[in-house]
């Protein structure tokens, strides 16, 4: 394994840790205060800290000017990952966490690994091994098991229809998918930064004619506890994570990449069992098995 490699590997791992944490502190929210705040509007705010955050980056990297680059020539680019990646993904994903638990939103999430490989094939043909389809094969149905799986939470008392939230995960999902293969052209060459703050920007924008039809109450009268989870999730499972996530596809292909999604739903089962009381089922268990099982066989170095 190469220094390059390594490099991937760590970005990878560090947007995945971060990731983690969003389903705990969005699951916290909507379990204890679902009234409280709106979701769409408070995405919007998440989404303008990160573009905030990554532009004061920009300036110490001394980049903006090639985010103006990217504005001028590409902004159909941009627009689109904000529609898809950032709008659509993280809204979904956000809304998910009211109907279904921590644990069952991030593994239905990561079907993206399988939704990566094949759009990179159809794209971008990347080549996979036997060994790699199997793996996918293996993650894809332990993902779908879980939806005929049954548990819960602290909030949700192990009776609650998850169907909504679930279908939700699974859809954030496909969109995430879409948002790493289309952008890798635009990394290679404006770099993570320029990328990242131009989607978060658009995704912004395009959450305002969102709002305004879903008649989302804007506000900026909101207590301490919310203000201080939409800066930890705009900063940190925004900004950084995928920063880190987008570095990593100049050291690994968008299909070894996406199986970096399943090692997060380990992490996001630990913190949810410590943090929110979340049941671990038997059969729960053996699909994490399978799961992880079908990551360690989408690692492996494709064939010629």
């Amino acid at each position: 394994m190469n220094k390059d490699k390594i490099k991937g590997l760590i970005l990878g791992f560090s947007a995945t840790f971060c990731w983690a944490s969003f389903y705990i502190v969005s699951r916290y929210f909507f379990g204890t205060d679902s009234d409280g705040l709106d979701p769409l509007w408070s995405s919007c705010l998440r989404y303008l800290i990160a573009s905030f955050i990554l532009f004061v980056c920009l300036i110490a990297l001394k980049q903006v000017s090639a985010l103006s680059r990217a504005l001028h020539k590409d902004w159909k680019m941009l627009l689109l990952l904000g529609l898809i990646g950032i709008a659509g993904e993280s809204t979904l994903l956000f809304y998910s966490m009211k109907f279904t638990t921590a644990a069952r939103s991030n593994l239905l999430t990561n079907i993206s690994p399988v939704a990566t490989a094949v759009m990179s094939w159809f794209i971008t043909r990347e080549v996979f091994s036997r060994s790699q389809i199997a793996g996918m094969l293996l993650g894809f149905i332990g993902m779908c098991t879980v939806f005929f799986l049954r548990g819960g939470d602290d909030f949700s008392g192990g009776n609650a229809s998850f169907l909504p939230g679930d279908l939700m995960a699974v859809a954030a999902g496909i969109c995430w998918s879409a948002f790493t293969v289309l952008g890798e052209r635009a990394v290679r060459q404006y770099g993570p930064h320029v990328i990242m703050c131009g989607a978060f920007l658009f995704g912004a924008l395009v959450m305002i004619p969102i709002m305004g039809i879903a008649g989302s109450r804007v506000t900026l009268s909101i207590d301490l506890r919310g203000w201080l989870m939409i800066l930890y999730i705009g900063g940190i499972s925004n900004a950084l994570a995928n920063v880190c996530w987008y570095a990593a596809l100049k050291f690994l292909k968008p299909g070894e990449l996406g199986s970096f999604g399943y090692v997060s739903i380990i992490l996001t089962c630990l913190l949810a069992f410590c943090f929110l009381g979340e049941k671990i089922t038997l059969p729960f268990a053996l699909c994490l098995v399978m799961i992880l099982f079908g990551t360690c066989l989408m690692l492996k170095n494709p064939g010629k």
